[in-house]
């Protein structure tokens, strides 16, 4: 049992990670409503201007690769405080490019600071927060995210009524200077250690077969499914095969990709998956479609998700106390099915959207994905022993930011595909019925695998003995 005061330094420690990880989510939400108007300015397309979210996202997997060796081996604190350094630089790139190209570099700065940061995060309330309270802690992280997700679409539309975009990275400075700040004196942990060593072979295997199978994505967009896309799924796939074999050297890799032998592991991470392409994919498509077919303002496109957003806040927070008392099954069988609901009501009722009823219908998207998001990392993490908590923590890290790579990848070239050099409501309405088609199904999908997951989990214990079985069979 910790001493009070103990107690409350943890809380603090994990408070000054979190401001920066609101704060990152918060300026994801702003740039959402603003491709329309970055696109314009610069003179560029939408499908390119998809990369500001395509090469964040990328960058911040890559790099939350690394910290399952990082935090075995450094002080969290040095890792946030490198985090929050680098974001405030990116941050302040971003504010002053004079080009689109400074601003995209600007962003995949702004997202490998995050693959150090959020890891970290969730690395201190999953070690350092009671068994039985871990989920409900990441519940309230996740219940402040998407307070971020809800307001941050509707500053940006209101910026951008009185002036420039820029203003959404000035208004960041602050917060990430606040959680600077808080960092060096309640940040505190020992450091597992281990005898792995880092493997950057696999780092830059993982890393380029990545980005090829992201810029394949986003040439289909452009192109589409010509020999130039296969060409570069295949080759993306390629390299990923070249990874797995090569991170299978158990004395220098990144981490142990055998956790996802484990049956209610694998299925976690698939749901995991799913659920964040969907969601990142739907945020950025609804402001997009709003702005094309529905002919809405930036300030009112952000406000179709403020509503599900901010309900979504109070049903992570009450998932998380249901995961803590009956387990991890049927908080993520319900939030799989309420998001299929919310997609499936968008992609059949599409002739008769509007603001409003798109509004509605997004509710049922937000708050189910409020119940899978942090309850499948510390659902995984609960089924292992504590030693495995850097590893899942830095896959699933990965897992998140490159399923939310590849949704709006996917949302935004199929949309731009379809719409084309064609302009009016007819081209952006057919561009939103294949993109919320793709949604529908892949959340369909997602209710599969819950289901699986709800009976495989109905077992106490169902991981731990999956990973033992597993180390049964290897020896």
């Amino acid at each position: 049992m910790r001493a009070p005061k103990e107690r409350w330094m943890v809380y603090l420690g994990i408070t000054a990670c979190a401001i920066l990880a609101v704060t990152s989510t918060f300026a994801n939400k702003c740039i959402n409503v603003m491709y329309p108007k970055i696109a314009s300015d610069f003179d560029v397309s939408v499908n390119a201007t998809e990369w500001m979210t395509t090469g964040y996202m990328l960058s911040q997997a890559v790099v939350a690769a690394s910290t399952a060796y990082i935090l075995k081996k450094v002080h969290a604190k040095k890792v946030e405080i490198s985090g929050c350094a680098l974001y405030l630089g990116a941050t302040i790139l971003c504010a002053l490019s004079p080009s689109f190209s400074p601003l995209v570099i600007g962003r995949i700065l702004q997202g490998m600071a995050v693959g150090l940061e959020y890891p970290t995060t969730l690395f201190l309330i999953l070690t350092q927060i009671s068994p039985r309270k871990r989920a409900t802690a990441s519940g309230i992280l996740g219940g402040l995210i998407g307070v971020a997700v809800a307001l941050g679409p509707i500053w940006a539309g209101w910026l951008e009524n009185f002036t420039s975009w820029r203003w959404i990275f000035w208004s960041l400075v602050p917060f990430v200077a606040l959680s600077l700040i808080l960092t060096f004196p309640f940040v505190r942990n020992s450091p597992q250690g281990t005898d792995t060593k880092f493997s950057f072979l696999s780092l830059a295997l993982m890393a380029g077969g990545l980005a090829v199978l992201d810029f394949a994505i986003s040439s289909a967009g452009s192109s589409g499914f010509s020999w130039k896309f296969w060409l570069l799924l295949a080759v993306g796939a390629a390299v990923m095969a070249a990874f797995v074999l090569a991170n299978r050297n158990a004395k220098r890799r990144l981490f142990e990709l055998d956790l996802f032998l484990v049956p209610a592991i694998a299925c976690g991470a698939a749901i995991y998956f799913l659920s964040e392409a969907v969601n990142i994919g739907m945020q950025a498509l609804i402001p997009t479609y709003a702005q094309y077919a529905l002919k809405s303002s930036p300030f009112v496109s952000g406000l179709i998700l403020a509503p599900g957003s901010l309900l979504g806040s109070f049903g992570a927070v009450l998932s998380g106390k249901w995961a803590d008392k009956k387990g991890y099954g049927a908080p993520l069988l319900a939030g799989s099915v309420m998001m299929c609901v919310g997609t499936a009501l968008v992609y059949f009722l599409q002739p008769f959207l509007n603001a409003g009823i798109a509004c509605f219908f997004y509710i049922f998207q937000r708050v189910g994905f409020a119940f899978l998001f942090t309850n499948t990392i510390t659902g995984a993490c609960s089924m292992l022993p504590e030693s495995k908590t850097p590893d899942i923590n830095a896959m699933f890290s990965v897992i998140n930011n490159y399923s939310a790579s590849v949704g709006s990848a996917l949302m935004l070239s199929s949309f731009s595909l379809t719409v084309g050099s064609q302009k009016g409501f007819e081209a952006a309405f057919d561009g939103g019925k294949v993109s919320f088609g793709l949604g529908f199904w892949l959340t369909l999908a997602m209710v599969a695998i819950a289901v699986v997951f709800y009976f495989l989990t109905r077992k106490k214990r169902a991981g731990r003995a999956g990973w033992r079985k597993l180390n049964k069979n290897r020896s």
